[in-house]
């Protein structure tokens, strides 16, 4: 017996341990990545969280904000435009774009840009001079917003202030008078249309009427190539997530307010047109290619790059 207790005691000593859940340090925004949200607000529809994986969510007002993280070594995992991160890999920032979270597009609910219900301005030139709210330095709601300007023919750079306000206090900006026009993708446009006193000049579109990716997930190469196993189990849990939120949309929303991950009043949140969202999550690279199409002819971008060249699908499942 003795024998045979040393020998099991041996063979537990010899026998590798169980792998330890890696951490992945994720930086997000504010605004339309619902199913991402979703892995930490429902986490039973994550079978491999808190056994490959275990998420560590860091929020952040807008992508600039992200990237310098990035630089620094702060996060594994991070959320950002499709423009935005197209003119970040032309600038040499490395990573790897691994899933689309939302779109903006003719499918689902786009970007609106509103005044004051009772403003004088009445069209897009009418902003001449005014103060347009913006949530980060050279983000998409910039972009829309420059393309759009140029179109009435104001000079974005000359003819109007821009004025950094997080998306959830530019309603708040608009209505006390420090901006003059605010930027609000969803929720945010719903809740302010719901307050009432304001209405739509422009959208997303009207600058650059075509499908964009919206919001993108990527990764750094880093780790990527040191933590492979981990990143595709994360990737098949999004991947979980996406076609639970898009099957599920009412219990999948419940749950964000459930855990405070967003905050507006429910029945709105509940019955709010949103933006598509494919339920693949695969990323359209021929939209990304128009987007930069667009950023190098208004000087948003300086160098061409092949988005082709950071989006790596393989870790979806």
């Amino acid at each position: 017996m003795k024998r045979l207790i040393t020998a099991l005691a041996v063979l537990a000593l010899a026998a590798p341990a169980a792998a330890e859940a890696v951490k992945i340090r994720v930086g997000h925004g504010a605004a339309v990545e619902e199913q991402l949200w979703l892995m930490k607000a429902k986490p039973d529809v994550t079978p491999n969280q808190g056994k490959a994986y275990t998420l560590d969510f860091q929020l952040f007002r807008g992508t600039d904000q992200r990237f310098k993280a990035v630089e620094a070594k702060e996060l594994d995992v991070f959320t950002s435009s499709g423009s935005s991160a197209v003119v970040a890999y032309s600038q040499g920032l490395k990573f790897k774009a691994v899933a689309s979270i939302s779109m903006e597009s003719s499918k689902g609910f786009v970007t609106q840009y509103v005044v004051m219900a009772d403003s004088p301005i009445k069209t897009i030139a009418d902003l001449k001079g005014k103060t347009i709210g913006n949530n980060a330095a050279r983000s998409s709601i910039e972009l829309w917003a420059r393309m759009a300007l140029a179109k009435h023919g104001l000079n974005p750079d000359r003819d109007v202030n821009w004025a950094i306000v997080p998306f959830p206090a530019q309603g708040q900006a608009l209505r006390s008078g420090k901006l003059d026009l605010a930027a609000l993708p969803q929720p945010f446009a719903a809740a302010e249309t719901a307050k009432g006193g304001v209405r739509t000049l422009f959208t997303s579109k009207e600058g650059m009427p075509f499908d964009e990716e919206l919001i993108l997930l990527l990764v750094t190469e880093d780790f990527a190539a040191k933590q492979k196993p981990a990143l595709k189990a994360f990737m098949a849990d999004f991947a979980a997530a996406t076609k639970f939120y898009v099957e599920k949309p009412t219990e999948a929303r419940k749950a964000l307010i459930d855990a405070k991950m967003v905050r507006v009043p429910e029945q709105l949140y509940l019955d709010m047109k949103d933006n598509y969202r494919n339920p693949t999550a695969r990323i359209d690279v021929e939209a990304l290619k128009k987007a930069q199409d667009v950023m190098l002819a208004q000087g948003h971008q300086k160098t061409k790059v092949d988005p082709a060249a950071f989006v790596d699908m393989s870790y979806l499942p």
